[in-house]
């Protein structure tokens, strides 16, 4: 919903409630791809996380590397768009509720993590969507301290 301005107003149930649809939809998105069988590397770290939670451009930068990285690499039918609208909805709330200007320059972070995901090649789509189980938790928490 856009205010008269033009701009996003802050809506933080539903931040909730997207990301509480996120959470049943990613079971069957995982059950849908290759399990991820590379346990000795992970895209999303620890360190990552503590960004997540602080750093606006992290944060903005992740989103859209699963959009344009992630999910545009699936097949059709695999809850696809849901995924990159609710994402994008995401994206545009959390934005809403505490606006940051988001860096052009991707942060080390994410260049690091897209580094990774590049050379997995099409494991690293598998890995990216295995880890929604890392990311969304992230995402519940950072939402938390919004609120």
């Amino acid at each position: 919903k856009k205010s008269p301005t033009g701009k996003h107003t802050c809506r933080k149930g539903l931040l909730s409630q997207v990301t509480e649809n996120l959470y049943i939809k990613a079971t069957s998105l995982k059950s849908s791809v290759p399990k991820d069988l590379i346990k000795t590397t992970r895209l999303l770290k620890k360190t990552t996380k503590m960004l997540f939670m602080t750093n606006c451009s992290v944060r903005d930068q992740l989103l859209s590397f699963y959009v344009k990285n992630v999910f545009s690499r699936l097949e059709v039918g695999s809850d696809k768009l849901y995924f990159i609208t609710a994402f994008q909805v995401l994206q545009a709330n959390m934005d809403a509720c505490l606006p940051c200007a988001p860096s052009t320059r991707l942060t080390s972070a994410v260049r690091k993590l897209k580094r990774m995901f590049l050379k997995l090649g099409d494991q690293g789509i598998y890995k990216a969507i295995h880890e929604l189980d890392i990311l969304l938790p992230w995402i519940q928490t950072y939402i938390q301290t919004i609120i």
